[in-house]
C-alpha cells in the first residue's frame, strides 16, 4: 500500500477512535488507583457530580444571561437541550476568567451544595490549531502573506479543511485551504497597502462536521515594529449575544466590529456607548462553529485590532489539583459536549474527601 494512503488511513483511524471513545461514554483518570469498594463508590459519586454539571440547568435556569439574580444552583446545561451534554453558551462563557461577567469559583462551589467536593472544569476545542507567518511579498498596491497552519490532536496530525480571514482596519480578506494527512497546510491572503498597524489572521479548521477548532494570529501590516499586545486598547466580553468593549482610553474607540465563523462573517451593529464602554449586537448565527469577535480602530495613524471568542473558550475553571491539592484523591472524566451546535472537549475533575 502506498505510504500516502497508509498515512491517510492512520489519521482517519485516529480521529474516528477519538470521537467514538468520547461518544460511547467517559473515561476516568483515578488518582491514586482504586483499590477497594469505598474508592469505587467515591468514583461513581464523582462521575454523577461531573455529569450533573452537564445535564442540569442550575437556578435561575437562565443564569448565564441573567446578570441580575444570584446563582443558587450550579449547572451548565442549555434550557430545552435536545442533545446529550448540550451546554448553554452564556453559562460556559461566564466561567472564563477574562470575561467581565465571570462568576467566581466560590459562588459556583457554594451553589453546588457539596462542601467536600472541590472541582475543576476545562472546556476547549477537540483539536489544536497553530499558525506561523512564513513569508510576505509587498507590491505597489497590496501585500501578500503566506501562513502555515498546523492541526494536531495530542501531538498527532489531523487532516482538516480550513477557512481563513485577514482583518485590518476596515478591510476583510478571506481564503480557504486544507491541511494534509501530516496536519500541515499553507494559505495565502492579501491586504491592500492602505495604512499601517496590527492585523489579525483568523483560521477555522473543520476535521469533521461540527468538530471545528480555531486560531488567531496577530501580525504587523506595513508596521516597522511588533503588533500591539492583546488588550492594549480594549478588552472584549460577550454575553447574551451582546459584545461589551471596555476601552483602555476614551481617545481610542472601536470604529468597526465584526463576527467570524467557519463559513461567514458579518459586521456588528453598535447598540450604545459611554466614554469608555461600547456595546455591539452579536447575530445568532446557525453555523456549527465558534464565533470570533473582532473590534478595530485607530490610534492616531496606526490601526489596532482586539478580539475574543464566543463561547468564551478555552475555559479552565476551579481548583488546580496538580498544585495545592496534589495530595488529594481526585477523578477526571472527559466528555464531548455541544455548544451552539459545535463540539468541544470537556474535562471535569472532582476531588475526594
Amino acid at each position: 500500500m502506498p505510504t500516502t494512503t497508509m498515512d491517510t488511513l492512520l489519521s482517519c483511524f485516529a480521529m474516528i477512535t477519538l470521537t467514538l471513545s468520547s461518544m460511547v461514554g467517559v473515561y476516568a483518570i483515578v488518582h491514586p488507583f482504586l483499590q477497594n469498594q469505598q474508592s469505587w463508590n467515591e468514583t461513581q459519586l464523582s462521575q454523577k457530580i461531573a455529569e450533573y454539571f452537564l445535564v442540569e440547568r442550575g437556578y435561575p435556569p437562565n443564569w448565564g444571561a441573567n446578570l441580575e439574580d444570584s446563582l443558587e444552583k450550579f449547572g451548565l446545561a442549555k434550557a430545552g437541550f435536545t442533545l446529550a451534554f448540550e451546554l448553554d453558551i452564556d453559562k460556559v462563557t461566564r466561567l472564563n476568567i477574562d470575561n467581565v461577567y465571570k462568576i467566581s469559583y466560590l459562588d459556583a462551589f457554594s451553589a453546588l451544595g457539596a462542601p467536600d467536593k472541590p472541582f475543576r472544569i476545562e472546556i476547549k476545542p477537540v483539536f489544536d490549531v497553530s499558525v506561523n507567518l512564513t513569508s510576505k511579498q509587498e507590491t505597489l498596491l497590496e501585500t501578500v502573506y503566506t501562513f502555515q497552519v498546523t492541526t494536531r490532536r495530542s501531538g498527532m496530525p489531523v487532516s482538516a479543511s480550513i477557512s481563513c480571514y485577514a482583518v485590518f482596519a476596515n478591510q476583510v480578506a478571506s481564503n480557504s485551504s486544507s491541511t494534509s494527512s501530516s496536519g500541515i497546510g499553507a494559505v495565502e491572503i492579501s491586504l491592500l497597502n492602505t495604512g499601517n498597524g496590527t492585523a489579525l489572521f483568523i483560521v477555522f479548521a473543520e476535521a469533521e462536521p461540527r468538530i471545528v477548532s480555531y486560531a488567531i494570529y496577530s501580525f504587523g501590516h506595513r508596521l516597522s515594529g511588533n503588533p500591539h499586545s492583546r488588550g492594549a486598547y480594549a478588552t472584549l466580553s460577550p454575553i447574551d449575544y451582546t459584545l461589551r468593549v471596555d476601552l483602555v482610553s476614551e481617545l481610542n474607540t472601536v470604529s468597526k466590529g465584526a463576527v467570524f465563523t467557519c463559513n461567514h462573517w458579518y459586521s456588528l451593529d453598535e447598540l450604545n456607548k459611554s466614554l469608555t464602554t461600547q456595546f455591539f449586537t452579536i447575530p445568532q448565527l446557525l453555523d456549527a462553529s465558534p464565533m470570533v469577535l473582532v473590534g478595530t480602530g485607530a490610534d492616531g495613524e496606526t490601526y489596532f485590532a482586539e478580539w475574543t471568542v464566543y463561547p468564551h473558550i478555552p475555559v479552565d475553571f476551579g481548583v488546580d489539583f496538580t498544585n495545592q491539592f496534589d495530595l488529594t484523591d481526585y477523578c477526571s472524566f472527559r466528555y464531548l459536549v455541544t455548544i451552539n451546535s459545535a463540539v468541544y472537549v470537556c474535562e471535569v475533575t472532582i476531588g475526594g474527601t
